[in-house]
Order: C-alpha cells, then sequence, then structure tokens
C-alpha cells in the first residue's frame, strides 16, 4: 500500500477509496480514527454544490422578498381603505352631531338610558374622588405624625438635663403611635377601602366604553335615517339595508347597558358602602390610639408635677 503526501493531507490509496478526489478527501488523522472507530465518514461538500446552494439560497430569498412585498401592499390597501371608512363614519357622526346640537336634524332621544348613564357617571366620579381624598387624608396624617416625634425629638434634646424622664417618654409614645398605630390605619385603609375602589374603578372602564360606543352607534343610526329619508327610490334599498343595520346594532348595545347599569350601579353602592364604613372605623381606631397616647403622657406630668 503507497502512500502519496499531498497539501498536508495524506491520501491512502486502496480499493475502498479509489473515486477520492480533492473535493472529498479527508485528513489522515480523521480516517485513521475513523477506521479504529464506529465514526461515519465525514461529509464534503464539492464546490459545484456548494455554488448550487448558494444560488438556490439567493433564488429563495429573492421569491420570499417578492412575496413579502406583495403581502405588505395588500396589507397597505387594506389599512388605506379601513382609514377612508373610518373617517367617512367619523366626519357623519361629527356633522350630525353638530346638525343635533343647533337642532337642524331631528334625534333619537331615550330618557331611561340618560337617567342610568347619569347615575353611572356620577359614581364613577365619586370612586375616583374618594380614593384620591382618601389618599391625601394618609398623606397628611403622616406629616402630622412625622411632625409631632420632630418636635418631641427636640424636646428630648432640650431639656434632657432638667427633666429627662419625660421628654423620653414623650418622643417613645409618639414614635410608637407612628411607627404602630398609623402603620396599623394605612394596612386598614389600603386593603378594605383603596384596594376595592381601585378594583371597581378598573371594572368602570368597559362600561364607559360601551356607552361611548353607543352614543357613536346612535349617531350612525340618526345618520342613516337622515340619508333615508332623503334619497331617491332607487337608492331607498340600499338606505333601507343600511338604516336596518345601524338601527339594529344601536338596540342591541342600548338594551344591553339598560340591562346592565343599573345592575353595576346597586353593587358598586352596596361596595362603596362598606369601604366608607372601613374608612370611618379605620379613623376611630387611629384617634383612639391618639387619645391613648396624649392620655399617658399626661398622666406623666401629673406624676412628675406631684
Amino acid at each position: 500500500m503507497a502512500l502519496i503526501k499531498r497539501r498536508r493531507f495524506i491520501l491512502v490509496h486502496s480499493t475502498s477509496n479509489a473515486n477520492v478526489t480533492d473535493d472529498n478527501m479527508e485528513p489522515y488523522h480523521i480516517s485513521t480514527y475513523r477506521r479504529t472507530t464506529s465514526m461515519p465518514p465525514l461529509p464534503r461538500l464539492s464546490s459545484a454544490n456548494l455554488i448550487r446552494q448558494e444560488q438556490q439560497h439567493c433564488s429563495s430569498h429573492l421569491v420570499s422578498k417578492y412575496q413579502r412585498r406583495d403581502k405588505d401592499e395588500a396589507l397597505t390597501n387594506k389599512l388605506y381603505k379601513l382609514n377612508m371608512h373610518t373617517m367617512r363614519k367619523k366626519s357623519a357622526r361629527i356633522s350630525m352631531r353638530l346638525s343635533s346640537a343647533f337642532g337642524l336634524s331631528a334625534h333619537t332621544i331615550d330618557e331611561r338610558f340618560n337617567f342610568e348613564e347619569q347615575r353611572f357617571r356620577a359614581i364613577d366620579k365619586f370612586l375616583r374622588l374618594f380614593v384620591r381624598n382618601a389618599y391625601t387624608c394618609m398623606e397628611a396624617l403622616k406629616e402630622t405624625f412625622v411632625t409631632q416625634v420632630n418636635v418631641a425629638e427636640d424636646f428630648e434634646e432640650l431639656l434632657s438635663d432638667k427633666m429627662p424622664d419625660l421628654p423620653q417618654q414623650f418622643t417613645r409614645s409618639k414614635r410608637s403611635l407612628l411607627e404602630n398605630a398609623f402603620t396599623e390605619f394605612c394596612t386598614h385603609m389600603e386593603s378594605c377601602v383603596a384596594n376595592p375602589i381601585n378594583t371597581l374603578i378598573k371594572l368602570f372602564v368597559l362600561p364607559s366604553n360601551l356607552i361611548s360606543k353607543r352614543h357613536d352607534k346612535l349617531l350612525d343610526y340618526d345618520s342613516a335615517q337622515s340619508a333615508y329619508e332623503k334619497v331617491k327610490d332607487q337608492q331607498s334599498r340600499q338606505a333601507k339595508q343600511v338604516l336596518d343595520l345601524a338601527k339594529k346594532t344601536y338596540e342591541a348595545l342600548n338594551s344591553q347597558l339598560l340591562e346592565e347599569l343599573p345592575i353595576l350601579y346597586e353593587h358598586s353602592c352596596e361596595i362603596l358602602s362598606i369601604c366608607l364604613k372601613a374608612f370611618i372605623s379605620g379613623h376611630l381606631r387611629l384617634m383612639q390610639h391618639m387619645k391613648t397616647n396624649i392620655q399617658y403622657v399626661l398622666n406623666l406630668l401629673i406624676h412628675i408635677n406631684n
């Protein structure tokens, strides 16, 4: 068996590698390792195969590029049509709202829905004001207690030589009021007042959106009704279809809100009543802690004077 050295590769001539070329030749150390183990032959691609794969990759890239461009153009066209349709609907709603405001056209009025919407808006506004004022109250009380602790520390520093016991007890009582009683009050307010009301406010978002959508559909219905009254005979069928669809959509939203808004209002009033009672009880408990704290300091002062 003859060995031929070629370009740092050693080619072993035998009957099993008679068709070996420069493209599929493997190094000697890999060939030896493969023969002593069960390692399969390493795949080696010829230059022609590499060129063919590169061409296929380029062609597939071009095809996918043009397909993606076609999809983008189709999507752009759809978005353009959608925007034009939306603009036409919004302009029709604005013109209908203006004409109704100036009394130039008839406007559908539902007294029952207006009453339910007013109640919904009123309790939504009250919930937001209540939770904001509750946080404002907590911040004001915190500032008050911190100021009391600072004043007590100043008294302790000033009177530590003359009467050390009273200033120390006074400072300790004010710190206990801030760290214990006020912390308990804040925890009670968060869990029993702020969190339920914030959750209730989040639940009001969807009905509010539905009410806005209902007003838009009402404008569409009034606009379609006005257009149906003005069209000619040959266009009456198409206008009647548009009117029926607008009426059906408006009445569906209107009936859904008339059914759900009273239920939401009643449950919201119940939750609000519970939160208001929790706020009053928490504030009363905090005032009792403050009274006990002040009474303790006064008893110390009376004992020292006696």
